[in-house]
């Protein structure tokens, strides 16, 4: 739990993205053990500055990633959905991991790594663009979602790999199609390596 709440009480992107990586390099190393001992579960995990956090209904439209400013946005979008994944499946691992058995604080430790990877390989591609994570506001609700099931395993299951991200592997597909319409394979191909890990995710 202490390993897991280190994660989401790194602010930086990127400093999370890091210790979530470390924290699955560092169950595979068997250097942890699993107890409910420790500190609370935080709340919230800390965020960095930027990006300015909106409700979903105030969040500006990103056009259908036609043009370099529509694909941008789609993939700061999905950068900020990575980055809220990490905080869901490090706070899984931490919150219920020591109830269950080991295999289900395995799963969450290996999806946090991955998610890890998915918001690091998102943050190159809009650094190759000439922008960063943060450019642009982004949307809360997926962490709202974490806050409504924080007292239910079942309820947190049911919304995290049951729905948001098996809704990720509904429109994943018609977007690598976009990308690589525009001529945009890099970006496709991250898309591609996305939605073959999410499908073990909605599996956990």
């Amino acid at each position: 739990r202490q390993a897991a709440v280190g994660v989401l009480l790194t602010a930086d992107a990127r400093e999370m993205a890091a210790a979530a990586r470390a924290l699955r390099a560092r169950w595979d190393a068997g250097e942890l053990r699993l107890s409910a001992d420790g500190p609370p579960m935080p709340g919230r995990p800390a965020r960095p500055a930027r990006p300015e956090l909106r409700p979903p209904n105030q969040m500006p439209k990103r056009g259908r990633a036609g043009s370099p400013r529509s694909r941008f946005a789609m993939l700061h979008a999905l950068a900020h959905i990575e980055l809220n994944a990490i905080d869901l499946a490090a706070d899984m691992a931490g919150r219920w991991g020591a109830d269950m058995p080991p295999a289900f604080a395995s799963d969450w430790v290996r999806i946090a790594d991955e998610e890890a990877q998915h918001f690091l390989l998102l943050a190159g591609l809009l650094e190759a663009a000439g922008g960063s994570y943060g450019d642009l506001p982004a949307h809360d609700g997926l962490w709202e979602s974490a806050e409504r099931t924080a007292d239910s395993l079942e309820a947190r299951l049911a919304v995290v790999p049951q729905v948001l991200e098996a809704r990720g592997l509904d429109v994943t597909p018609p977007l690598i199609a976009r990308f690589r319409a525009a001529g945009d394979d890099g970006a496709a191909d991250v898309l591609q390596r996305i939605f073959d890990d999410e499908i073990t995710h909605v599996e956990a």
